[in-house]
């Protein structure tokens, strides 16, 4: 069972299915939703190997802006899989 955990506000949520962050819009900030934009920008605290892979538009976007950050991800373009925290 998937549980994320935001670390600045506390919140935790807990599902039986995967999460799509794309969901998580009273807690993450969305302007494009298409990995365009960068608005959506999280920091994994922990549990990176919980997240669905990197896609080509994360890859772009971070490339373009010039982040090598790896605990960066797009929330518009990430599921998770398993136990998050997230800032």
């Amino acid at each position: 069972m998937p549980s994320i955990t935001f670390l600045e506000s506390g919140v935790v949520i807990d599902s039986p299915d995967p999460i799509r962050l794309l969901d998580m819009d009273d807690h993450i900030r969305f302007a494009c939703r298409a990995g365009n934009c960068g608005t959506c920008t999280i920091n994994v605290v922990e549990g990176q190997d919980q997240l669905s892979a990197l896609t080509p538009r994360e890859q772009r976007l971070f490339a373009l802006t010039k982040q090598s950050d790896t605990n960066l991800r797009l929330a518009c373009q990430c599921k998770v899989l398993g136990d998050v925290i997230l800032r």
